[in-house]
């Protein structure tokens, strides 16, 4: 099959393993601050998903300890630069007014943005996606810890789950941060989505010019059109973000998601 969901199943589970590391709240002080970052403009989250976005890097810096999923969990780098990340992201779902729709997360990791968006978007219905077995269970493990039960964690490639029933041509947004150029991503992102979907694409200022314009051909090929350019100038922590909104015209292609093999080799 090209996805299977892993969920913890015995007591003895790694994130229970790791539950004493969990530290009680390292993070507070600093998602404190972040409720009135100017990057946040329009995102409302109740108490109770502060608290979950506290535990959830408390999980997230145990897990580390054993299986690699960020290079750095310090409260400060953890906060200000992958919560605050992906905050950025739901502020922009709830703008988009597609906060009970379907996403999907592209290469998924250590669930940043994932699960950030599926903490602060209680009614949207999140699909994490990972190739590596281990990062899939840390986060539907994690998942269990919060409580939460708008996501799941699928082990597969992208550019086969592409080709599932059910899954193709069936989600309202897509994000897919730090797995590759803006062309790769169009090509696994793009054949998930809806007709008028939206792909919210987080990329870097300083290597914007430079990813749009080797991804002119991709962008007519699927095509697609970037909607609204999101930047965050001056704003501490993401000031060389972007996200793109890139929207989904027609049905891709039933010939893409390409094989990686010819995926690769076109790089």
């Amino acid at each position: 099959m090209a996805a299977e969901k892993q969920t913890a199943t015995d007591s003895e589970s790694d994130l229970e393993a790791t539950n004493h590391l969990v530290p009680n709240s390292d993070y507070e002080p600093l998602l404190k601050l972040l409720r009135t970052h100017p990057a946040l403009d329009g995102l409302e989250l109740d108490e109770q998903r502060w608290q979950l976005l506290d535990r959830f890097c408390g999980i997230l810096a145990a897990y580390n300890e054993k299986v690699n999923l960020v290079a750095n969990t310090t409260p400060e780098v953890l906060v200000n630069r992958h919560i605050l990340d992906g905050l950025t992201v739901a502020s922009n779902i709830y703008k988009s007014k597609v906060t009970s729709g379907k996403l999907i997360d592209i290469g998924s990791g250590g669930g940043l943005p994932a699960m950030v968006i599926a903490i602060a978007c209680p009614d949207l219905a999140v699909t994490m996606v990972d190739s590596v077995g281990k990062k899939v269970k840390f986060l539907n493990e994690a998942s269990q810890e919060l409580g939460l039960v708008n996501n799941i964690a699928l082990t597969a490639r992208a550019e086969e789950l592409a080709r599932v029933k059910g899954e193709r041509a069936s989600y309202d947004l897509a994000t897919a941060r730090a797995v590759g150029t803006l062309t790769l991503t169009i090509e696994l992102c793009l054949p998930f989505l809806k007709r008028n979907g939206l792909y919210m694409a987080q990329k870097t200022v300083s290597r914007l010019d430079e990813e749009l314009k080797d991804a002119k051909a991709m962008m007519r090929e699927l095509e697609c059109r970037v909607e609204q350019t999101k930047l965050f100038t001056d704003m501490p922590g993401v000031e060389d973000s972007v996200i793109l909104l890139i929207r989904k015209i027609e049905t891709t292609p039933h010939y893409y998601p390409r094989p990686w093999a010819k995926i690769k080799a076109s790089k």
